[in-house]
């Protein structure tokens, strides 16, 4: 499988190398593209425009994938299945320490229109609810760990129309390293093809 790593806030495509590997060793083909900007400073809108565009850069137009997000990557995940029209590609779509229903952390001063975006019941996270209908045919899937200082409360990583699961891991970057959750979505992965 075609499978694309989204990275998180103030993060570059290289900080999924470890699952990049991990997911690769299990023989399937990953992409880890960095986001354009990757502070999200001028919107999740944008970060999601440069994400489709790497994708169809790497992969083509119409070639099936699976995404995979990572926290505020998640977000740019869902806005590009659900208003790019990613939908109609991604067969599967894991998100790791989401913010589905957003952060207390995104209320922090800095000058990121994304991150204001991340903050609970934003207007932008609200509309991105109303759209889930688009994402019927994709499997869903939401891992995520209470131990997360970063989304604050970590509940928010529970998303109703995804199949969530709970991982003991220690801080919020930890997930991405986290060989039980590279193990999970491998099996997934398996279980697809």
């Amino acid at each position: 499988m075609k499978v694309v790593l989204v990275h998180g806030i103030f993060n570059t495509g290289h900080v999924m190398g470890v699952l990049k590997r991990r997911i690769q060793q299990a023989g399937h083909e990953c992409f880890s593209p960095t986001l354009a900007s990757f502070d999200g400073r001028h919107g999740i809108e944008i970060a999601a425009v440069s994400l489709a565009k790497q994708i169809d850069a790497q992969f083509g137009t119409n070639a099936k994938i699976v995404l995979v997000g990572f926290s505020m990557g998640g977000i740019v995940g869902r806005y590009y299945m659900q208003y790019l029209g990613g939908a109609a590609r991604v067969e599967q779509f894991f998100g790791l320490s989401v913010p589905h229903n957003g952060s207390y952390w995104a209320y922090l001063p800095y000058p990121s229109k994304g991150v204001k975006q991340l903050r609970p019941k934003s207007d932008f996270l609200l509309e991105l609810a109303k759209t889930e209908t688009v994402l019927e045919k994709v499997k869903l899937y939401s891992f995520w760990t209470p131990f997360d200082f970063s989304v604050v409360p970590s509940s928010s990583s529970i998303w109703p129309i995804a199949e969530n699961k709970r991982f003991i891991v220690i801080l919020h970057l930890s997930v991405i390293f986290s060989r039980r959750i590279a193990n999970e979505i491998c099996n997934r992965l398996r279980l697809a093809t």
